[in-house]
């Protein structure tokens, strides 16, 4: 979609209802993909635990690249040409997707808890793991206390 917006503007021949068309593009397919993924990335893969501070920094960030390419457009544009920062943001876009697709886990079907193992894992954050370890162990039962059944009182 960014690439036909930068079509419309290096070739003037193409009529302005292509540009419509791509912008509009352009909004549909963030709407679906980027937009709310920027919200639902950080809630899928960080533990309650941090959540709320990772979700913070994760809007921050957000507000903060916004504010980027909305101050730097007009000097970008004028470097590069609106045709040449448009082919820059599909390029941006298509580095984007490619981190998604090979760097993001799958988190369907699988708990805060374990997500966050694996990110300890992959970190090599052994606080992470013994934390998990000590909440583990802090939730089980004595082994003299039967668990009761749901609906009934202790």
């Amino acid at each position: 979609a960014v690439f036909i917006l930068a079509a419309t503007f290096l070739f003037e021949d193409l009529s302005a209802s292509m540009g419509i068309i791509g912008l509009a593009s352009y909004l549909s397919f963030f709407s679906l993909g980027m937009g709310p993924g920027a919200w639902l990335i950080p809630a899928e893969v960080f533990s309650t635990t941090i959540r709320a501070k990772a979700m913070s920094v994760a809007t921050f960030m957000n507000r903060a690249t916004g504010t980027i390419v909305t101050s730097s457009f007009f000097t970008l544009a004028r470097l590069l040409t609106y045709s040449g920062f448009f082919i820059l943001l599909g390029f941006i876009n298509i580095g984007i997707m490619l981190f998604f697709y090979f760097m993001l886990p799958e988190t369907k079907g699988r708990s805060l808890e374990d997500m966050s193992m694996y990110f300890a894992e992959l970190t090599g954050d052994s606080s992470v793991l013994d934390a998990e370890r000590r909440l583990q162990n802090s939730s089980k039962l004595p082994d003299d206390e039967p668990e009761l059944p749901i609906g009934t009182l202790a």
